[in-house]
C-alpha cells in the first residue's frame, strides 16, 4: 500500500500537486480548489500534532474497521463526512496554500512515525504506519477529484 512515507509514492503526490491549478476539473462533490488544498493540509496538521484533536467515538475507531478503511477498501466519492478539524484553516492564497500543503508533505515525511499524533478524530489510536497510509490516500483521493 502507497504511504506519503515512501519516497516514490510522495514524490508522485507532490508532482501531482506541483501540476495542479484552479483550473483542473472537479469530477465529484461541492468543495472547490483552494478549500481542498485547506483540508488536506489541516489532515497533516492533525497527524503532525499541529491541530488538537478530540478522541473518537463512532465505529470507525475499532481496530479492524480502521484497517479495512485506512488499508483495503475504496473510498466513497463525495460521501465521506470528514471531522470538523479537518476543516480548521481558511484558504490563504492558491500559492501560498500549495507551498504550505508541500512544506507539510516534507514535515511529515521527516517525523518519526512515534512522533506522529496517535489519534485520529475519525479513527481513533493511529500508528505511524496508518498515518502515512491514510495521508496518501487522503491526497490522492482529493488529487483524483480534482483531475490532477
Amino acid at each position: 500500500m502507497p504511504s506519503l512515507h515512501d519516497t516514490e509514492s510522495r514524490q508522485e503526490i507532490v508532482e501531482r500537486i506541483r501540476r495542479l491549478t484552479p483550473q483542473n476539473d472537479r469530477l465529484w462533490g461541492q468543495m472547490d480548489h483552494a478549500r481542498m488544498l485547506a483540508h488536506v493540509a489541516d489532515q497533516l496538521r492533525m497527524a503532525l500534532g499541529d491541530l488538537p484533536v478530540e478522541r473518537a467515538s463512532g465505529p470507525l475507531r475499532f481496530a479492524p474497521t480502521r484497517f479495512l478503511i485506512v488499508h483495503v477498501l475504496p473510498w466513497p466519492k463525495g460521501k465521506a463526512q470528514a471531522p470538523p478539524e479537518a476543516f480548521t484553516t481558511p484558504p490563504a492564497g492558491w500559492e501560498a496554500d500549495k507551498m504550505a500543503l508541500l512544506e507539510l508533505i516534507e514535515r511529515f515525511a521527516a517525523t518519526p512515525a512515534a512522533g506522529l499524533q496517535r489519534i485520529n478524530p475519525i479513527f481513533g489510536r493511529m500508528s505511524g504506519k496508518d498515518w502515512g497510509v491514510l495521508a496518501y490516500r487522503h491526497l490522492n483521493h482529493h488529487l483524483t477529484q480534482f483531475s490532477a
